[in-house]
């Protein structure tokens, strides 16, 4: 796959959004640019489906805009989809042939059908579910899949979004109740072409700006700690009671409500009563959000087909390779502290020290491979800037409390400077959780000393019983100065925090081969 600059620009009913990437090796990638614009192209059709004049006139302009914006990162490929809005347009030839002839981007308009597919790779590549339902309400239609065992088993595209749902059911601001229990029927009229949707009692995650700002709104009122939407998951009862406040509010204090935009502040409730009904026609165990969508499942189809996968195998690998890229670290270093780490944790288990757990081995992976993030901002007070890091970057896979756990071990120093590190993240914590913390931290800390020149010295490591004091025997690739002297402090927290003594004795490697 080419490395570079790449960018999706989605025409959407409601607005038109542009993310820009930096495409790495291996199908790796970030985003360096989200930008969105409100057209509300739905608003410009014509009872018989003619994008108005303004309309056309509107969507090429932000396009332009748009097209400059990629010039100035260096975008090499532009990929150009359009969605309902445009589906509906009976002069759709008009606004794509305008709009190619003067950006020089060529849109392809997606069938309802591909809309929900893109959605579904998008979700089962960045979300950690086996099974859910999918939804996402756009502007002018909403797309639901479900799948299980992360394969997409249904699919639909309901001609209803947002906007268009505002426009046809709710004549007044606030809406009536007549108004919102004709809304609720005809979005009930069209999901009972969904047999597969009733009771399957499993997740929906929510995709796109009502699920988004839903989300939001529930963070603010409760004063969540971390500053991310991806993996945020709300149980449905707390959707309906969003619902019924965005609902009674007058829309001049409606723009006032914290986490709601003033260009979505007219169409919420239309868009969360869509999101309300998928919810209680499957019955559904909770909402997790998703900020990737459409757009991120367009780009993962590519990097699906480089890396010959259907789905992404290892959905947190890949994001931790993509930070590691990003943020230039070391992955060789990276690579092995993180070695060195499985090969200690396994002979803890193994001597009954440590209980095999897979929620700690997760914690520890984040922890070692991004141990060394912080570097990027500064050599100073690096496990600070690694704290942070940690709890912001873009990560799948994995939930927010795996984020809080896996900081705090990269972060770790000493027991105490961690409780002041986690003391706005209380509620992610267990009884058990400093403990846990302080043992992986002294485990982590210890290796990274026996790594501290970077150059791969110790080869292997081995957990072996002694008489007074356990020896923790490494296999060299030649001999060990500053990597002791770093270690000699790691050994004296290792003795507090485990409560056992051990002491470290140098092989050589071709010795150890040997034997």
């Amino acid at each position: 796959m080419a490395v570079g600059m790449k960018a999706v620009i989605d025409l959407g009913s409601n607005s038109v959004r542009l993310v820009v990437y930096q495409q790495g090796p291996h199908g790796t990638q970030h985003e360096v640019e989200d930008l969105k614009q409100t057209v509300r192209l739905s608003s410009h059709l014509t009872p018989k489906n003619k994008i108005t004049d303004r309309g056309i006139a509107l969507t090429v302009q932000v396009i332009h805009e748009f097209k400059r914006l990629c010039d100035a990162y260096g975008v090499t490929e532009v990929i150009g989809v359009a969605t309902q809005a445009v589906r509906m347009a009976v002069n759709q030839a008009e606004l794509l042939d305008r709009i190619r002839k003067e950006t020089g981007i060529a849109f392809r308009v997606l069938s309802g059908a591909e809309e929900a597919y893109y959605g579904y790779l998008a979700v089962v590549n960045t979300v950690p579910l086996d099974e859910a339902v999918m939804v996402d309400v756009g502007g002018g239609s909403t797309e639901i899949t479900y799948f299980r065992n992360r394969v997409m088993v249904q699919q639909i595209s309901i001609p209803f979004g947002a906007v268009s749902l505002t426009r046809r059911f709710l004549r007044t601001d606030p809406p009536s109740q007549k108004d919102v229990n004709k809304l609720e029927r005809a979005i009930r009229k069209q999901l009972d072409a969904c047999e597969w949707l009733k009771g399957l009692r499993c997740p929906v995650v929510g995709v796109g700006g009502t699920a988004r700002t839903i989300a939001r709104i529930h963070q603010r009122r409760r004063h969540y700690p971390l500053g991310i939407i991806h993996g945020y998951e709300m149980w449905p009862t707390e959707v309906t009671a969003i619902l019924d406040m965005l609902r009674s509010t007058p829309p001049e204090k409606r723009s006032e409500i914290n986490g709601l935009s003033d260009d979505r502040a007219d169409i919420i409730v239309a868009g969360a009563v869509m999101l309300d009904q998928v919810l209680q026609r499957v019955e559904a165990s909770r909402l997790v959000i998703s900020n990737k969508g459409l757009r991120d499942g367009i780009l993962m189809e590519q990097i699906l087909q480089h890396r010959g996968e259907s789905v992404l195998s290892d959905m947190l690998g890949y994001s931790l390779e993509n930070n590691l890229r990003r943020f230039q670290s070391s992955q060789r270093r990276s690579g092995h502290v993180w070695h060195l780490t499985q090969r200690l944790y396994a002979a803890l288990v193994e001597q009954g020290w440590w209980t095999d757990d897979a929620e700690v081995w997760r914690w520890l992976r984040v922890a070692a491979l991004l141990q060394d993030l912080g570097r990027a901002i500064s050599i100073y007070n690096t496990s600070k800037h690694t704290f942070y890091l940690i709890l912001q970057v873009s990560l799948f896979g994995i939930s927010h409390r795996d984020r809080v756990l896996a900081a705090a071990i990269a972060a770790y120093k000493t027991s105490k400077r961690t409780q002041a590190l986690l003391a706005n993240y209380q509620e992610f914590l267990e009884e058990e959780d400093l403990l846990a913390i302080s043992k992986a931290g002294v485990l982590l800390g210890l290796v990274r000393s026996l790594d501290r020149t970077g150059m791969g010295n110790v080869r292997d490591l081995h957990l072996i019983p002694a008489q007074g004091a356990w020896k923790l025997c490494l296999d060299v690739e030649r001999p060990l100065g500053v990597e002791l002297d770093a270690s000699s402090k790691w050994l004296k927290k290792w003795r507090k925090v485990f409560q056992k003594e051990i002491r470290l004795e140098v092989n050589p490697h071709e010795r150890a081969k040997d034997v």
